[in-house]
């Protein structure tokens, strides 16, 4: 009984040092800690561009073509340890702005550059892109903003352990624009290259060349409206000749307004353009509809036999009608100082 008694002690006291000793332990020395993850390195990739030619500009599809240069350079021992995994610095970014990826050029033009500590290559590339920033509210005087961007793609293969993070850098000393960037109804006015949403943007800055817009949107539509707001010369006897004018009128301006629509994409604002053609549609409407009201007065005097009013009418006639002429003269002047804000 003894012996069974201090078997029962012998037990629970080797239960209790099970149980205790292991509490008293520091964690520290109980389990090592987990390893910090190393983060990864952030590799800086520099972007230079120099743009050749800018060409096949599409003002309905807001897209245009560039053929240049663009060169990126990086650490040497970075770009060394990138060759010998088989990865070409071109590898690593991407143009987002780029469309119909298959129809465009992009290969290399020369093996690796010595750049001070970087090492850099040169590619020639020939792409169509498109340009989201393109607001036509000025059209046709409004500046047009052109992009080409670049962003980080890294797609690093499984024999480099440790990818880097990849942050562009512009490189606008090295970057420029050929003189032959301009394009059939503009001209080159300014240029940027800088970094934007993580990557790297550059900015063509076009103004159109005024007598070219001139001539080609606003002369006919000058000319159109001229020949109408002369037409209150003719005298009110006239009635038939000026009431014929007005229909012609409307449907050229229906004509020339539906052209120059075609060229531009479904806008949801109204350009300069559309508020002088508006106009434009309420001037002759104005004048139809004054017209119509001088014939029937004109001819119930008529009806009337001689009578001595009709001189005194005519004359009113001819005051409300260089009324009207000068209205509409006003209102093209307001129309021309919103045109110029736009711009």
């Amino acid at each position: 009984m003894r012996a069974f008694a201090r078997w029962m002690l012998v037990t629970l006291a080797c239960l209790g040092l099970i149980l205790v000793v292991p509490g008293l332990v520091p964690p520290s020395a109980a389990e090592p800690p987990e390893a910090t993850a190393a983060p990864n390195p952030v590799v800086p990739i520099r972007i230079a561009l120099q743009v050749d030619n800018v060409y096949r500009f599409s003002s309905r599809e807001k897209t245009f073509s560039v053929e240049g240069t663009l060169r990126l350079s990086a650490p040497a021992a970075t770009v060394r340890q990138w060759l010998a995994a088989g990865v070409d610095p071109l590898e690593l970014v991407r143009f987002q702005n780029l469309v119909e990826p298959w129809d465009s050029l992009l290969e290399a033009s020369s093996g690796p550059l010595r750049l001070g500590t970087d090492l850099g290559r040169d590619y020639r590339f020939n792409g169509n892109f498109y340009s989201d920033e393109i607001d036509y509210r000025g059209y046709p005087f409004g500046s047009l903003p052109l992009q080409i961007r670049l962003v980080a793609d890294p797609r690093f293969p499984a024999t480099i352990r440790v990818p880097p993070r990849i942050r562009l850098l512009a490189d606008s000393a090295a970057s420029g624009v050929s003189g032959r960037s301009n394009m059939n109804g503009y001209r080159l006015s300014s240029w940027r290259l800088f970094g934007h949403r993580g990557g790297v943007e550059m900015e063509l800055r076009y103004e159109p060349i005024g007598w070219a817009a001139l001539v080609k949107w606003l002369l006919p539509l000058t000319i159109t409206m001229v020949v109408m707001l002369l037409t209150p010369n003719l005298r009110a006897s006239f009635s038939s000749e000026r009431l014929a004018i007005p229909p012609v009128i409307l449907l050229t301006l229906v004509f020339m307004q539906q052209a120059y629509r075609d060229s531009l994409p479904s806008l949801p604002y109204l350009t300069v353009l559309d508020g002088l053609y508006a106009f434009s549609y309420l001037v002759t409407l104005v004048f139809f509809c004054e017209f119509i009201w001088c014939a029937n007065r004109l001819d119930r005097l008529a009806t009337e036999g001689p009578t001595p009013g009709r001189p005194g009418l005519e004359r009113r006639i001819e005051r409300l009608e260089l009324a009207l002429q000068l209205a509409s003269l006003a209102g093209y002047g307001v129309l021309l100082l919103w045109a110029w804000g736009q711009r």
